[in-house]
């Protein structure tokens, strides 16, 4: 009976839902009476989103590919098909480097196959995924706001005007600059694909739960398609059954704890699948792994939790006031040592403490709101876990923050007294939002404008000063890139990325005692550095120490034997040692996994004319 009254207001004229809205004073000066006065259809919501998305992220179709990045795409053989067959989909999805996304993986896989490494193609895909991801946040909003307009926790203003509120809701979201890393940083398309199929998987099992006969049971197959595409595209999407299960709780059951105790099997059939997932990604020793997972990092699991405690907070005033001022790909973020050192983690978790409060107090009066909260706090507790992650990334809050500004619209029109000046309001703050997410995208249109934005803002790690050096070095700014890897060094000594990279720049300079003495202290740390390896035995060669560089060469062809750079340089290590066939084998080598190498062809023609000479 509850459900037939549910379907029956979502069912009714717009203006008896609260759509239709009085067409009076100077709403028309203004030109508010046709936002204000009709509903928005999802088309025209989807037009209107998909031209902001593209004009907000246009700068950014030519940024180059950045950081991991380049795991996942330039430096990953799998992506390379060169037909659409599903021998190439599965390699390109489970052997590529993040192998629990096997969806992602695919869909650059896909890219790869139509345009190459064409940066653009990989930004437009990333853009639509965002737009599409906001329509089905508009639509899921929408249908949310007419349950609660239909059931006795509805606004004391009467009914929601549903498509007025997700419309803002959505394009806020959509705009929201923290956004920008999940769609500008090309890798991130993990998140926001596992965001937009996320939302879109619960938003057909709400349109099940109101469907009836042979459709609802579709809509449900679409619901669990989706929700496996989410999994598959970022392994923070398994909360998905808990959220379907809440929600049925909070909107269709009225948050009947008479319903819940009945829920036993879903409640059994959501436990199954997280302890499943669980055992697929942790095994049978989840805590041996996890402990192990921690020797890379400067902090143990109980430190991480506290930190993360500061960084939700973080995350917080993120969505508040996302100044790009305050937007960061590499935070330096200071861990937690005790609930006191720094005191803000105990402020910190008497403020969450205050959210989960204010969840339980409002959920009954105020259900989406204390739905955000719940969606906010649950979707981030498994990056904000025990789990060995990066303390802090943006990127981490594309799901998390589509309920807030669901929630914050809808709070909104509560307190506003005049509607018309509602919808002036949010449109102040999404063209605010819109501005600011275009100034951040001036920093990822350039890799060299990113990285030095990361130093302004973290100037004290490491890891921005090396990337910095590294974009420098390949621009030719050696002696720049010098200066900030030694920067790194003298941050993070057992840097090995940064040893390796300062030893490589010396090398180019010419100060060959230098770089051996960098780059030995890099193999010290990691024997099995293939580039220190290969870096070491360059500048063993340029100083004249050749047998020295031979063994380096050797060592590392044994670590990886299908680089080009490492049987060119051993080939011409062999020359000046006299080894003309050696030299000619390892150029042809060179020449076979790099045929479009001048200059190792240069360098297998003057062998030859060595050998034809003798």
């Amino acid at each position: 009976m509850a459900d037939d009254r549910v379907r029956e207001n979502m069912n009714k004229p717009a203006e008896k839902a609260g759509e239709k809205m009085p067409e009076k004073g100077p709403a028309k000066s203004f030109g508010l009476t046709g936002i204000v006065a009709r509903p928005i259809s999802w088309p025209v919501a989807a037009v209107v989103y998909a031209l902001v998305g593209f004009a907000l992220y246009a700068r950014v179709l030519h940024g180059p590919f950045v950081f991991d990045d380049k795991l996942s795409i330039p430096d990953n053989k799998f992506i390379r098909i060169s037909t659409i067959s599903l021998g190439a989909l599965e390699d390109a999805g489970f052997k590529s480097w993040c192998h629990n996304r096997p969806v992602a993986n695919i869909s650059f896989a896909l890219n790869y196959y139509f345009g190459g490494y064409d940066v653009a193609g990989y930004h437009a895909v990333n853009i639509l995924v965002h737009v599409l991801a906001a329509v089905f946040l508009f639509l899921l909003i929408k249908a949310t706001l007419d349950l609660c307009s239909g059931q006795s926790g509805k606004s004391g203003r009467g009914p929601y005007p549903s498509s007025l509120l997700a419309f803002f809701a959505a394009l806020i979201w959509l705009v929201h600059p923290v956004q920008t890393q999940a769609v500008s940083y090309i890798v991130q398309r993990m998140a926001s694909m596992a965001g937009m199929f996320y939302v879109l998987s619960l938003l057909l099992y709400v349109y099940g739960r109101l469907g009836r006969g042979y459709a609802r049971w579709v809509l449900y197959g679409g619901s669990v398609l989706s929700g496996l595409l989410a999994a598959g595209s970022k392994e923070t999407a398994v909360t998905l059954p808990l959220f379907v299960l809440l929600y049925e709780w909070y909107f269709f059951q009225g948050l009947s704890f008479k319903w819940l105790k009945k829920a036993v099997l879903p409640l059994i059939g959501v436990a199954a699948v997280l302890a499943a997932v669980g055992y697929f990604y942790l095994g049978v020793h989840p805590v041996d792994l996890i402990i192990s997972q921690y020797s890379i990092r400067d902090f143990t699991p109980g430190q991480r939790v506290m930190t993360e405690l500061r960084v939700m907070v973080l995350y917080l005033t993120l969505l508040i006031l996302p100044l790009p001022s305050r937007l960061n790909l590499d935070y330096d973020f200071p861990v937690s040592r005790s609930l006191v050192d720094p005191f803000t983690t105990l402020l910190s978790l008497g403020l969450l403490a205050v959210l989960v409060a204010l969840a339980v107090y409002s959920a009954k009066r105020q259900r989406l709101i204390s739905f955000a909260i719940v969606w906010f706090l649950g979707n981030l507790v498994i990056e904000s876990s025990v789990v060995a992650l990066e303390l802090v990334y943006e990127h981490r809050l594309y799901i998390p923050s589509m309920f807030v500004t669901a929630a914050a619209v809808a709070a909104a029109y509560q307190y506003a007294r005049d509607r018309r000046v509602l919808v002036g309001l949010l449109c102040i703050v999404a063209c605010i939002f819109s501005v600011w997410s275009f100034q951040r995208n001036a920093v990822w249109a350039d890799e060299l404008t990113l990285w030095q934005d990361c130093v302004k803002k973290s100037p004290d790690k490491a890891r921005p000063r090396n990337n910095l050096g590294d974009v420098l070095l390949r621009l030719g700014m050696t002696d720049e890139a010098i200066r900030n890897f030694s920067k790194a060094v003298e941050l993070d000594p057992n840097y090995v990325d940064a040893l390796n990279n300062l030893g490589n720049a010396l090398y180019s300079r010419g100060y060959y005692n230098e770089s051996i003495r960098y780059l030995s202290r890099a193999l010290d740390l990691d024997p099995k550095c293939v580039s220190a390896k290969n870096n070491m035995a360059n500048s063993l060669a340029a100083s004249g120490r050749i047998d020295e560089a031979i063994k380096y060469y050797g060592e590392t062809l044994k670590l990886a034997p299908e680089t080009a750079d490492v049987h060119n340089g051993l080939g011409v290590a062999l020359v000046v040692k006299g080894d003309i066939d050696g030299a000619v084998t390892h150029f042809r080598e060179a020449l076979r996994l790099a045929p479009d190498n001048v200059g190792v062809r240069m360098n297998l023609e003057r062998a030859r004319a060595i050998k034809n000479a003798q």
